[in-house]
């Protein structure tokens, strides 16, 4: 039963993660289409309000992957440390070499 709720959640993130990034490609594709859009109307434009969501939306998600960037960097870092020192610990004996003791 738990097997099958660990499989919804996983299908759920997967999902969520492609949409994101087909967000992220559409919105840059869609910036890079309209770069040299000339508007009439200045005030009302939809283009221009629809290029405006798409800059903001891709700040935003940028400065999220700066700071998820920031936050994991040092918890890699004391890992990676951590697994050196670890090995640098381990005491080599008989059984951790797998040698048969008889009498």
């Amino acid at each position: 039963m738990r097997d099958f709720k660990d499989s919804k959640i996983k299908i759920a993130s997967g999902i969520i993660a492609i949409m994101m990034l087909l967000y992220i490609v559409f919105s840059t594709f869609f910036i890079s289409l309209e770069a040299n859009h000339k508007c009439a109307d200045e005030e009302n434009c939809p283009i221009c309000v629809c290029m405006q969501i798409c800059q903001n939306t891709l700040h935003q998600i940028s400065d999220f992957t700066a700071l998820a960037v920031f936050a994991f960097v040092p918890v890699i870092f004391l890992l990676g440390v951590s697994f050196v020192v670890s090995l640098n610990l381990i005491k080599e004996t008989p059984v951790t070499n797998k040698i048969r003791l008889n009498n």
